[in-house]
């Protein structure tokens, strides 16, 4: 009687994650396109707005209610952590960018090490 209970639940469960994966293979080819075409941001913004509304439905079952979706649960972990190294590896990629075009050059010293910038009050423009 209980299988026949959860049967419904299941399903929903069962279409949430499936959701869910189809949103972080999206997030993560989007992650990749909008390096090169900045109208996917907005693209981008979207689907994790969707993302975080599914994992906000997930989040209403209790950890008991995902048995039998081991399969599902790793895949969504791999993906999960595939968007993280993406994303942070776009983040360096611009931090890299921002800093090769707005910083200034290094120079060094007759050792050939790296002189810091000497930043006080008093080099600073107003």
């Amino acid at each position: 009687m209980k299988t026949c209970e959860n049967r419904p639940m299941n399903k929903k469960i069962d279409k949430l994650l499936d959701d869910l994966i189809r949103k972080l293979e999206e997030e993560k080819e989007l992650l990749i396109t909008t390096v090169k075409d900045s109208k996917q941001v907005e693209k981008l913004n979207m689907v994790i707005e969707e993302k975080r509304q599914i994992l906000s439905d997930l989040s209403k079952f209790s950890a008991k209610d995902f048995k039998g979706f081991e399969e599902k649960l790793n895949q969504i972990k791999n993906l999960s952590q595939i968007n993280l190294t993406l994303a942070a590896g776009n983040a360096q990629f611009i931090e890299e960018i921002f800093s090769t075009i707005f910083d200034e050059p290094q120079k060094y010293d007759q050792s050939g090490t790296v002189k810091q910038p000497q930043k006080g009050f008093f080099n600073k423009k107003i």
